[in-house]
């Protein structure tokens, strides 16, 4: 007899907040319908799924409804917003039978989010924590018949109880992207909003506060034809922009190259708009010749310092030269806004303030991020000089070198007092402003 039960009813659980006022578009949960797309391709014959993509609720009656469901697996998306609320519902599930078998992916299903308080008190509510990628991982899981400990920690990528901790299994390689099944194609992701765009995943770079870093470097990068085929699949889901959720669009040249060609054989970005990212000092010509075929570009310069001593600490650069010579180009074909970071070890509030006050005289928006220990970020990179405190729910930064909490506290006070008198937004984690008059 197996320790977990065999079939194969699997309930999918993610929750996104109440919608954050300074992010009003609605973003569809993409790890979580990734993983529907790919269990429901598999072609399980007794295969029965139902997916809960909530938008608040509350605990008790979540779970009660996926008992009523009856399933043998439940997979959680967690991420830090959800993830006190996840717990919860998968406790209420492990005490209604314990063999069904729990399991926890996305960014917060690390190990040492579980390692303390209060997180640590959910341990035997949870089964088995999927790491970085789910698809292949997930879909392996509903695969077996025999779901016993030493065969789930036999898989690649997961990690399983060890004694009083969490046992990690070697890594599995990023997937070929044009191997997965697409939910946009199954017809699985709700209509209206903003479609999600991919095109590789990983990142060249290990700046210490983003989890980008901490996949392989991107590789493998989605074809033209199948972008085509994406493309056509968000269309009928009557988006009015896609949001391109790499890490950034200049970051993988040949990512770039199939991208381009597939938007102009489309012809996609003639009738959408597109929202991306881009690294200033790798932005070439090709990319600026194609985001002025775009029919309306928004792209988010990623600074998070204009200091050089600052952007050290976190792994990161600056060119100030290459900066404002780029800045002008991209102004020129896009709507912008520069990002910057409030809260970063090594900074403090004199060169913040600095920071704030050049970013509000560029001539486009600016986004202004409260800065979080991600678990496989700042958490588990930071040197320990760094003397992080942070709150252990929200992640986000209370103090550390260059910060007290008196002094942070203070400085999330005057962003939202310059949001409000600017006609900006507050969040919960970030602040935006528009562009100076």
């Amino acid at each position: 007899m197996s320790a977990f039960r065999p079939g194969r009813r699997v309930a999918l659980v993610a929750q996104y907040p109440e919608r954050d006022p300074a992010m009003p578009s609605f973003v569809p949960n993409l790890g979580l319908r990734m993983v529907e797309a790919s269990i429901r391709a598999a072609g399980f014959p007794d295969l029965a799924c139902r997916t809960w993509d909530l938008t608040g609720g509350e605990a008790g009656a979540i779970a009660r409804e996926i008992l009523a469901f009856d399933p043998d697996i439940v997979g959680f998306s967690a991420y830090l917003w959800s993830l006190p609320f996840l717990c919860r519902v998968a406790r209420l599930i492990k005490e209604d039978d314990p063999r069904r078998l729990v399991v926890f992916g996305g960014p917060s299903a690390r190990p040492v989010m579980f390692a303390k308080p209060p997180f640590s008190g959910f341990r035997d509510a949870i089964d088995l924590l999927v790491i970085n990628e789910g698809e292949e991982t997930f879909r392996e899981v509903v695969s077996l018949t025999e779901r016993t400990p030493v065969g789930l920690g036999a898989l690649r990528g997961v990690a399983v109880k060890d004694g009083p901790g969490w046992r990690e299994t070697p890594a599995r390689p990023l997937a070929d992207l044009d191997s997965l099944a697409s939910p946009y194609a199954l017809g699985l992701v709700q209509h209206g909003g903003l479609g999600v765009l991919q095109t590789y995943r990983g990142c060249p770079f290990t700046c210490s506060f983003c989890e980008w870093g901490t996949m392989e470097s991107p590789k493998r990068v989605r074809a033209v034809d199948h972008l085509d085929r994406e493309f056509a699949a968000i269309a009928r889901h009557d988006v009015y922009a896609a949001l391109l959720v790499d890490a950034g669009l200049n970051l993988n040249r040949n990512a770039f190259l199939n991208l381009k060609r597939a938007a102009e054989e489309s012809g996609f970005f003639e009738t959408h708009g597109l929202i991306c990212e881009v690294y200033p000092a790798a932005v070439r010509q090709e990319h600026l010749d194609f985001l002025a075929s775009v029919s309306n570009a928004y792209v988010g310069i990623g600074l998070q310092s204009f200091d050089s001593a600052v952007l050290a600490h976190v792994d990161r650069s600056y060119d100030e030269r290459r900066f404002d010579e780029t800045f002008g180009k991209l102004d020129a074909v896009a709507s912008l806004a520069v990002e910057i970071i409030l809260g970063l070890p090594g900074d403090n509030p004199e060169t913040f303030r600095r920071n704030f006050e050049r970013a509000r005289r560029l001539p486009c928006a600016l986004r202004v991020y409260h800065c979080v220990v991600l678990p496989s970020g700042l958490m588990v990179r930071s040197p320990p000089e760094h003397r992080l405190d942070y709150d252990p729910v929200s992640l986000k930064m209370r103090s550390c070198t260059g910060w007290s909490e008196a002094a942070l506290e203070a400085e999330c006070r005057f962003l939202t007092r310059q949001a409000t008198l600017s006609g900006g937004r507050t969040g919960e984690f970030f602040w935006t402003f528009p562009p100076p008059r």
